[in-house]
């Protein structure tokens, strides 16, 4: 029973989108799935259609919060605080109180195991487990990485998105030498890529060419969709809200790599074939065509010769010496 943190310190690059509608597709392969809101701000309950966040009790901000002063036993325990929400997915929704328990368990004993003690009690009950991480790599992000057997690395098509990838393979690597050592990259995700634009055509080839052969890039992308903004207002995942959509399409995509990473090789292929039958034809609606501007006949020593495109950049942080053996263990 994989559990995967979904986490980037990097705000804004799709992690809780990805969390809800990857756990989406995952269940709509059969799979049970439970969602975890690891972030303040609860926007993945949001999400997943809890109106009042704020009304949830108990939790994973109030069972952190007991776990922290050795309360675990005596309190209603994560189960308690499974929330079956209108999207159909069940998720331990999360709100303001995560941010004092954060607090209360920097003091703690064991602090960094919190979350994988509270987690150990459902395990048996659901195939996958989904962490939404918060765009932050503090005590909370460490917790989720310690319970996790693999992580998720949303990473938007953009340059400045690109640069933190440094920073959480660092605090993976950290984790994996001091708390969890069979930690694995399942992969990183390119997520709101505009093909219609040089600078997201250029970070998507720059991440691809970086990270061969040291860590998985997912050949799935997420590409940039008014659809997937509404979700979140409508409480639904792309699937339910628009399940012939590009973005539906790409998260199924996205659940059969997942499968594949986690060794369900059987729902891999039959999750594969339905993703590529579903999205074969929305996929090309992103495309749209380039405008150009008739140009008058001209002669030839009039014309302008474009100069050349600058080199791809290297962006040597991803290939350091002293990282290369643990990014080539994850791949």
């Amino acid at each position: 029973m994989p559990i995967i943190a979904v986490a980037n310190q990097k705000g804004g690059v799709g992690k809780t989108t990805s969390t809800l509608n990857l756990g989406a597709a995952l269940q709509e392969a059969g799979k049970r799935v439970l969602l975890v809101d690891l972030d303040p701000q609860g926007n993945l309950s949001v999400a997943a259609g809890i109106v009042d966040i704020d009304a949830a009790y108990p939790s994973i901000g109030d069972l952190l919060g007991l776990a922290a002063r050795g309360r675990a036993a005596s309190g209603p325990g994560i189960a308690g605080a499974v929330a079956h929400t209108p999207s159909g997915l069940d998720i331990v929704p999360a709100n303001a109180a995560l941010s004092a328990a954060e607090l209360g368990l920097v003091s703690a004993m064991n602090r960094e195991s919190m979350l994988a003690g509270l987690l150990k009690s459902v395990e048996a009950n659901y195939d996958y487990i989904l962490i939404d991480c918060l765009p932050s790599l503090g005590l909370l992000a460490i917790n989720a990485l310690r319970a996790a057997h693999g992580v998720v690395i949303p990473v938007q098509a953009d340059f400045l998105a690109m640069q933190g990838l440094a920073q959480i393979f660092e605090t993976i690597a950290a984790v994996r030498e001091q708390l969890n050592p069979d930690l694995s990259i399942y992969g990183v995700l390119l997520t709101l890529v505009d093909q219609r634009t040089a600078h997201s055509r250029d970070v998507v080839k720059t991440v691809r060419s970086s990270l061969a052969n040291q860590v998985n890039v997912f050949a799935t992308e997420v590409r940039l969709h008014v659809a997937l903004k509404e979700t979140a207002r409508a409480g639904r995942s792309i699937l339910d809200f628009d399940s012939g959509s590009p973005a539906a399409a790409a998260y199924r995509r996205l659940a059969a790599e997942v499968l594949q990473v986690c060794g369900d090789e059987a729902d891999f292929a039959a999750l594969a074939a339905r993703a590529e039958q579903n999205g074969q034809l929305a996929e090309h609606l992103l495309d749209l065509p380039v405008l150009a501007t008739p140009v008058p006949d001209v002669q030839p020593e009039l014309v302008a010769v474009q100069p050349a495109r600058a080199e791809m950049p290297k962006f040597e942080t991803f290939i350091a010496e002293s990282w290369q053996r643990w990014l080539g263990a994850s791949s």
